[in-house]
């Protein structure tokens, strides 16, 4: 999930995306085991991850995170030291 004008901004300052799938089964829930495989691949790739945008509700389904999960990705962000940007407004 992302918005056009974060990955249009990473690409003009030569920036990379790390992706990440959200799961259909559970509303277009996210799952924190699947960010921690999307990080450990993004590693391995020798690719610096220094950040992750948080857009809630999602877009385009509008999706709205749980309290829980967004508790789990302010942990994931604090336990791998990563900015969190937190997006709110769609």
């Amino acid at each position: 999930p992302q918005y056009p004008l974060y990955s249009a901004t990473l690409d003009l300052l030569g920036g990379q995306k790390v992706g990440y799938y959200l799961d259909e089964k559970s509303g277009w829930g996210l799952n924190l085991e699947e960010l921690e495989r999307s990080l450990t691949d993004a590693k391995a790739k020798d690719i610096n991850v220094v950040g992750l945008v948080l857009i809630n509700p999602g877009n385009p389904t509008g999706q709205v995170l749980s309290r829980n999960e967004v508790k789990d990705i302010v942990m994931f962000c604090a336990r791998h030291n990563l900015v969190l940007l937190s997006d709110e407004v769609y």
